[in-house]
């Protein structure tokens, strides 16, 4: 994912009470929540990144987690299984479809990124993936009513400062938070069609 010049913000959902967006990075590209969907149930593409950190995903963290050490193999097929049950819950949520496990609005999935706020990402959110052993993420910006998708990750560490794909959606959040901020968007504008220039 890279980040042009001009970014577009691209409604997923509209509710009475929230609103659901994804940034488009690159004009000819997809939105990035489609992009992430699109990855995490592409066979070659989460070959190729569990074979990248086959020893995040080979650590004891996840051998507990599945009391066993998993294949690459498995590996795909739970992500797989996650991702259609993840994107399910954040689409149904937000077009308010069903009540669930996650109850029936978006800020009981979405949670704080970090305990300790700090600027510019004190509205950044974070949502996990389901069931108690998944590493997908979502990563939002948090603004009243409006949920800003920004990007998502496998994350198999601790900190997301602790491999450069985790590290980068940060500084995608950063980046997306300063750049509204310039450009003047507060809690009070309409996002129902946004182009940013950076």
């Amino acid at each position: 994912m890279g980040i042009g010049s001009i970014f577009a913000i691209v409604k997923l959902a509209d509710t009475n009470t929230e609103k659901v967006f994804s940034i488009q990075y690159q004009e000819n590209e997809p939105h990035i929540f489609e992009q992430l969907f699109d990855n995490w149930s592409d066979v070659e593409y989460l070959f190729d990144f569990f074979h990248e950190h086959i020893k995040d995903l080979e650590s004891s963290h996840w051998q507990e987690k599945f009391s066993e050490k998993l294949s690459i193999e498995q590996a795909i097929d739970i992500t797989i299984e996650h991702a259609l049950d993840f994107e399910k819950i954040i689409l149904d949520l937000a077009k308010r479809n069903t009540l669930n496990v996650y109850g029936n609005s978006l800020n009981q999935i979405f949670v704080p990124l970090s305990k300790t706020f700090y600027e510019p990402l004190k509205t950044a959110l974070k949502s996990y993936g389901t069931g108690r052993n998944s590493w997908l993420r979502i990563y939002a910006i948090h603004i009243q009513d409006v949920y800003i998708i920004t990007g998502g990750a496998i994350k198999l560490t601790q900190a997301m400062q602790d491999r450069p794909h985790t590290q980068k959606q940060l500084d995608t959040m950063k980046f997306v938070v300063s750049e509204l901020k310039r450009n003047g968007f507060t809690e009070n504008t309409d996002f129902d069609f946004v182009y940013v220039e950076v």
